[in-house]
């Protein structure tokens, strides 16, 4: 019986963080482009490394092929999905927020300190915007997640 679950947390992650870094590259390149990179107040080298200095990242050369890493990315995350689902709040819904929250809390934080803010110069306000992204990003891949994952495990003891 552990199998089925263990099975549906690996597509499932596959699958919500495939969809995820597409509603990511949405958000930020078409909706959030004016707000984050056509902004006179943004990091010259954030401008630079997305879009002038080559190679280009691979989410603008090799679409498929990042999607596939992203999809691998995302079964790991099915995978932790999977040993911490027992305790996180029942419900498709909750459980798939509050997975999203320990994502935001350990991956878009820490990102967003290091990378953009720390080592490309961004102003504290649009990191504070992408911040503000992450949460709907993370929170697609959760509920996406939770729910192709389905009913709960019970805990064990």
């Amino acid at each position: 019986m552990t199998l089925p679950k263990f099975a549906r947390a690996f597509i499932g992650g596959a699958v919500a963080f495939t969809l995820a870094n597409i509603v990511s590259n949405f958000l930020f390149f078409q909706v959030g482009h004016g707000v984050l990179f056509a902004n006179e107040q943004q990091s010259e080298k954030v401008i630079a490394v997305l879009f002038e200095m080559e190679p280009l990242p691979l989410m603008f050369t090799n679409g498929p092929l990042y999607l596939g890493i992203a999809a691998l990315i995302g079964a790991v995350h099915g995978l932790v999905f999977f040993w911490v689902e027992p305790v996180l709040t029942r419900g498709v819904v909750r459980r798939g927020l509050s997975f999203a929250v320990i994502l935001w809390a350990l991956l878009a934080l820490f990102f967003e300190f290091h990378t953009p803010f720390n080592m490309f110069g961004e102003p504290p306000v649009l990191v504070a915007v992408e911040l503000a992204v992450w949460a709907i990003v993370l929170a697609v891949e959760g509920l996406v997640l939770s729910l192709i994952y389905g009913k709960s495990r019970q805990v064990m003891t």
